[in-house]
């Protein structure tokens, strides 16, 4: 229950950062770009549908917030077999996440404020400063407060990245819309190119700052190159990295476009490519939720992957085409709390399998989708009902203990979040690949069904960058989340190139459309080349893991718990105190210790999940 908890919360803390660009990024906007208080008609006119959004965006980053918490507190009250409360009341990260939801709330009212009155300078000089307070109240929420050493630094530099960050997506986020909406409200057209013109120069600082204080922060939790490529953390980052490039790309084209003030280009091309921007946005906020959800690399940096193991993961080698029987994997199924043994499980082949087997499959998609890409044809255009086939193959073979193969039913095996997320990711595939078969047919010319597969593709991208294989052995961990990383960013450039292929003319719509089937053709390869364990990576001896696991004690010492204010419960204290004496106890007593206090630290610990 409690992954199925901290999955949900990964969303959660995706769906703030989402509604918190919308509604501090709104303010910014309104102060920025819309000015509504030099009484011009144009501004006036795009006031509404921005006090809107942040209006959505506060209402939303209450709700999610305050869910979040209350999801927090009910799995830590189960954990705990008593209620958390008052106690849970006096922790400094609980106080921080209520008074963001207070916070929005009170946002939310400013927005409706506004809007009575959009001329008035003292009510936007207001929402401002309830937009600041937000902001601010966030750097109580991330990894800087439980660091012993500059930890003011640390937060300054987080609220400067996340002012970057809201800036930016917010003020995307307001010129898709008055994209939308000046097709209904003729008022709005002359707003649009005076807006790209007035956010050019806002958006180019917001970078800026992002770039700035994510290269400090980057350093401070990072360290050194082996952690950036050989931690979860560390590939996180580079997975912002590169799609903050190709946001930039995107930007960097609009903003030539406004600097010539081309308005055939303005009104032709850059919207789509806004969009596009708007969506690679959209998975980068994602992506900073579950670079929050990782304890820095830093810390775990003797835990580390070198770059050989790395570049063993993405080695090509012979797929495997044989699968150990159902019967055999359920009845050596091993308690993934355990720890891990020496060699490669039955398990682990048929997972193999199973990847391999979907590996090939999208291979053979992507070969027929090119050929349809060449020379479109009746033939070569049912190409997506491979994706149906494979969701069905996915369906059976994902998780063998559970139904419809295993003995575990369907209702109590998505109580468990890698379950849970096997079956949305067979759903997804299934969905995506009727949809996209159904808008390629001749009748469906213009629909709106062709753009369901982007959008769904996108889905399939955040769910990637959150899914989660866990156990205590971070570097196997690790090695095998990186290639559902790289399969994440794959898929997110699968359905941003569709959506330009279906939004822009030839050729821009055609060069995008080869850059689709080339990101799936290479997901199809990570997949066919993976391994569930790499042969550099066998677990230490019984012998060694007491050291490494001493040394583990001191890093996370009972100090940082009490800057988070967990320290006030007794069962953390034992928890901990379980876990240096559990050094010397033998593998079965020691497993015992440390499912105990996995549990109570999966509900406990993430009461301290950052923002990013």
């Amino acid at each position: 229950m409690t992954e199925l908890v901290d999955f949900i919360a990964d969303l959660l803390t995706g769906a703030q950062v989402i509604a918190l660009s919308l509604a501090v990024g709104g303010i910014v906007w309104g102060l920025l770009v819309l000015q509504p208080w030099r009484c011009r008609s144009d501004a006036s006119a795009g006031v509404p549908p921005c006090l809107g959004l942040v209006l959505a965006g506060a209402f939303a980053l209450g709700l999610a917030q305050t869910v979040e918490l209350a999801l927090r507190a009910w799995i830590l009250a189960e954990t705990l077999g008593r209620s958390p409360f008052p106690s849970l009341l006096h922790t400094p990260l609980f106080q921080a996440g209520l008074a963001r939801a207070f916070g929005a709330g009170a946002l939310g009212a400013a927005a409706v404020w506004l809007r009575r009155r959009p001329v008035s300078r003292r009510r936007w000089a207001t929402g401002a400063c309830l937009a600041s307070v937000v902001l601010a109240n966030g750097a109580w929420l991330v990894h800087a407060v439980g660091r012993l050493d500059g930890r003011g630094r640390l937060m300054a530099m987080t609220a400067l990245h996340e002012l970057g960050a809201v800036t930016w997506a917010g003020g995307i986020a307001q010129l898709v819309a008055l994209w939308r909406f000046k097709r209904r409200r003729p008022e709005l057209e002359a707003l649009w190119s005076v807006a790209l013109r007035r956010f050019s120069p806002v958006a180019v600082a917001a970078v800026a700052l992002i770039i700035a204080s994510g290269g400090g922060l980057a350093w401070s939790y990072v360290g050194t190159w082996r952690a950036l490529v050989g931690t979860g953390y560390g590939a996180l980052v580079v997975t912002k990295v590169v799609l903050l490039a190709a946001a930039l790309g995107m930007a960097a084209t609009n903003f030539r476009a406004v600097r010539r003030e081309a308005r055939a280009e303005l009104q032709a091309r850059v919207p789509q490519l806004v969009e596009a921007e708007a969506a690679l946005l959209l998975v980068l906020l994602f992506a900073a939720a579950a670079l929050s959800s990782q304890p820095p690399a830093i810390d775990t940096v003797t835990e580390a992957a070198t770059w050989s193991e790395v570049v063993e993961v993405f080695t090509p080698r012979p797929p495997r085409m044989t699968s150990p029987t159902h019967d055999a994997v359920v009845a050596t199924r091993r308690d993934p709390l355990a720890p891990p043994g020496q060699e490669p499980t039955l398990a682990d082949a048929w997972s193999e399998f199973n990847h391999n087997v979907a590996g090939l499959f999208l291979i053979g998609m992507a070969v027929i989708a090119l050929a349809d890409w060449a020379h479109p044809n009746r033939r070569t255009r049912h190409w997506p009902l491979g994706l149906v086939v494979l969701a069905a193959f996915l369906l059976f073979r994902n998780d063998p203990e559970s139904w419809p193969l295993g003995p575990v039913p369907l209702r109590e095996s998505l109580v468990d979040a890698d379950v849970l997320q096997h079956r949305l990711g067979a759903l997804l595939a299934g969905t995506i690949g009727l949809v996209e078969w159904r808008a390629r047919a001749p009748r469906s010319e213009g629909s709106r069904l062709p753009y369901l597969f982007p959008i769904l593709a996108l889905g399939g991208g955040i769910l990637l960058l959150t899914h989660s294989h866990a156990a205590f052995q971070v570097k196997s961990e690790f090695l095998i989340q990186i290639s559902h990383t790289a399969m994440g960013v794959l898929a997110v450039f699968v359905g941003c190139a569709r959506w330009l292929e279906l939004r822009l003319g030839t050729p821009a719509g055609r060069f995008a459309g080869l850059g689709g089937v080339t990101a799936m053709l290479l997901i199809g390869a990570i997949l066919t080349f993976y391994r569930e364990t790499q042969p550099s990576t066998a677990p230490p001896s019984v012998h060694q893991r007491p050291a490494r696991a001493h040394a583990r004690s001191e890093r996370y010492s009972p100090v940082e718990s009490g800057q988070h204010g967990l320290a006030t419960y007794p069962d953390v204290r034992d928890a901990e105190r379980g876990l240096a004496s559990a050094q010397t106890l033998d593998v079965d007593a020691r497993s015992q210790v440390f499912t105990s206090a996995a549990a109570l630290a999966l509900s406990t610990g993430d009461l301290a999940r950052p923002s990013p």
